[in-house]
């Protein structure tokens, strides 16, 4: 939505622009500590955000694991044959862990919103390509990442 109305502007705003949309998740976000301001525009020009509705559908079981979310507001459910195992909410994140693997997983799991929800999301390619920009808090980045729940299925490699 952002990005078409963005486009218009120099890419230098467009990036200060997207920082502050970003930056509570950026600010608050115990993965992006340490970060240089230029990475933060770097991290920020490359996150989308979504909003979903309640009983939207965001990852299907069996789906290609391209991107890594960071859920700001709402709660989504996870559900492994139609079973709840479990709940995320506010300052969540979920995906898989990028890093370890040289190609992108399948889900395990279904994730569903249960209520309203906002979401910043960031493609996997992207975010592997800022890590490699910034390798001095690629580092720091990897270590500090907690996902809430890895959608990875491990059944597969």
């Amino acid at each position: 939505m952002y990005s078409q109305v963005l486009k218009g502007f120099p890419e230098c705003l467009q990036a200060d622009i997207c920082l502050h949309l970003n930056q509570t998740l950026l600010q608050n976000c115990k993965a992006f500590t340490g970060a240089s301001k230029g990475c933060l525009r770097a991290l920020a020009m490359k996150f989308k955000t979504t909003h979903a509705p309640p009983g939207d559908t965001l990852v299907h079981s069996g789906d290609v694991l391209t991107a890594l979310y960071f859920l700001s507001r709402g709660s989504i459910e996870i559900l492994k044959d139609d079973i709840v195992v479990a709940i995320l909410g506010k300052n969540d994140i979920f995906g898989e862990m990028v890093h370890l693997y040289a190609k992108p997983g399948k889900s395990n799991a279904d994730v569903r919103a249960l209520t309203y929800c906002d979401l910043h999301k960031i493609q996997r390619e992207d975010l592997l390509e800022v890590l490699d920009m910034y390798p001095e808090f690629s580092d720091q980045f990897l270590t500090n990442l907690e996902l809430t729940f890895n959608l990875r299925d491990e059944s597969t490699k």
